[in-house]
């Protein structure tokens, strides 16, 4: 199926000024902001901009080997995103400015944003999702336990000075994954008079937050500008407290890498959508939601420190770093130095898996239940049927002392013709017993129309 590459195959010739910004410019922003600008872009908005195939220019000559690894879940087909960006004529004149980037272990912090100048009107704010860096999932899994992490508050801090920086009365904000949630926690902490010039809000499979943030004045009022989209088994955008108002599209991919926003099906200007979350992405999200809820924040906290002691025991810094060796998990669970964080780590995660458990058991039990509901239905229309076919007891004794009697034509006759009419009969109730729904299914109304009572004006609607 198609993607938002093809995406840019179809609509890369129809600027802004013929096509308004959607919901697959959208996600191609998010992914735009994984692309390292260091030493390309300054920090402020207000220091300069660049057009957006200048920047890919410079990009590419500082990372010339297309086999460079971006980490290990970071897709690889960014790079081949901006360069084809780079040759449309709706997005190599935009103006990129102000990409921040910071690291910091000391506060566990992974922080990256880039503003996209579309017009004189109209910006897009986009954060960054998590990348390979192990402190970057550190303070993902800190959002377990803390009201507000480093990132979320340098988040509100970049679009307030994008917002003093430039005149543009329209500003979109967005982001995948982790970028999603940054991006809404900036528009509603953000200063008050940034909020009236902000038309829409985009978590693309963003995670969530504490109850309070969902609960709180500031998110209702931004509530009919946020739009969170997910895929059909999503999995990070189900994580933690979150507003139930969600587009559910269409991934190529299966489980948990349907979060990979290359894998989201895309027909025209709009991304195919799905009728609804898959029984699996409900299950890990109520997995998920018991175990949380069964914790309290220091729990939490204690797991959380613990699971990152034993990850960076190895000096990796990234999850790359740590899968280089092989025999890395088998040191961490041999490192006698670990044995108290191990012991917390494994009680968290045999306490999620034990809950997963029963939840998967019940769904299986569910499913029996029905399909023996079923199976009982079946078996009920065909004693029906059985039912129907068996003779009476007038009838079939003459049909029987008939065929012992010596065959004349006046015998044989009337014997047909009650054949054919019995075969009728039980061909008419096999037919109505087959259209008898299944015991605890509701059969939808039948309603007839009679031609006479057509309107003439669903003729031309019919075609």
């Amino acid at each position: 199926m198609a993607n938002i590459l093809d995406y840019l195959d179809w609509r890369g010739d129809v600027p802004f000024s013929v096509s308004p910004l959607n919901e697959v410019d959208n996600l191609i922003f998010s992914q735009l902001s994984f692309i390292d600008l260091e030493g390309i872009l300054p920090a402020r908005v207000s220091a300069g901009s660049m057009p957006l195939h200048e920047a890919a220019r410079r990009y590419f000559e500082v990372h010339p080997d297309d086999s460079e690894s971006m980490g290990l879940i970071v897709p690889a087909a960014i790079r081949t995103l901006i360069r084809r960006m780079a040759e449309c004529e709706r997005y190599r004149d935009l103006q990129l400015a102000g990409y921040v980037s910071i690291i910091d272990e000391s506060i566990q912090k992974q922080f990256a944003a880039l503003t996209i100048q579309i017009n004189e009107r109209q910006l897009y704010v986009t954060y960054r999702g998590t990348d390979d860096t192990l402190v970057g999932w550190k303070e993902n899994f800190n959002m377990s336990f803390m009201q507000a992490i480093p990132a979320q508050l340098d988040a509100v801090a970049y679009l307030n000075h994008v917002a003093a920086d430039t005149t543009h009365p329209q500003i979109y904000v967005g982001g995948h994954s982790k970028g999603g949630n940054l991006a809404i926690y900036a528009a509603i902490h953000c200063e008050e008079a940034v909020k009236p010039r902000i038309v829409k809000v985009y978590s693309n499979d963003g995670p969530g937050y504490h109850r309070e943030v969902i609960e709180s004045e500031a998110y209702r009022t931004m509530a009919d500008r946020i739009v969170n989209i997910v895929p059909q088994t999503s999995v990070i955008g189900r994580l933690l407290e979150h507003d139930e108002c969600y587009t559910v599209v269409q991934s190529s991919a299966t489980g948990l890498w349907q979060h990979d926003g290359f894998s989201w099906e895309v027909k025209g200007r709009k991304f195919v959508d799905a009728p609804a979350l898959t029984a699996e992405s409900e299950r890990i999200e109520r997995s998920v939601k018991k175990w949380i809820a069964d914790m309290d924040d220091a729990q939490r906290q204690a797991f959380v420190e613990a699971f990152y002691h034993v990850l960076t025991s190895t000096n990796a810094k990234t999850l790359t770093d740590l899968t280089r060796d092989r025999n890395w998990f088998w040191q961490l669970m041999t490192n006698s130095e670990l044995s108290e964080s191990r012991k917390t780590v494994m009680a968290g995660l045999s306490q999620l898996t034990g809950e997963a458990g029963r939840l998967w058991i019940d769904e299986l039990k569910a499913k029996k239940a029905e399909g023996t509901e079923q199976k009982q239905g079946a078996e009920s229309a065909k004693k029906t049927v059985a039912k129907i076919k068996k003779p009476t007891t007038s009838t079939a004794p003459k049909a029987k002392s008939q065929a012992k009697k010596p065959t004349t034509n006046t015998a044989t006759t009337p014997k047909k013709k009650a054949q054919q009419v019995i075969k009728g009969i039980i061909e008419t109730a096999e037919s109505r017993v087959k259209s008898i729904p299944a015991p605890k299914r509701q059969s939808p109304k039948k309603t007839t129309t009679k031609k006479s009572e057509s309107k003439p004006s669903d003729k031309p609607e019919q075609k």
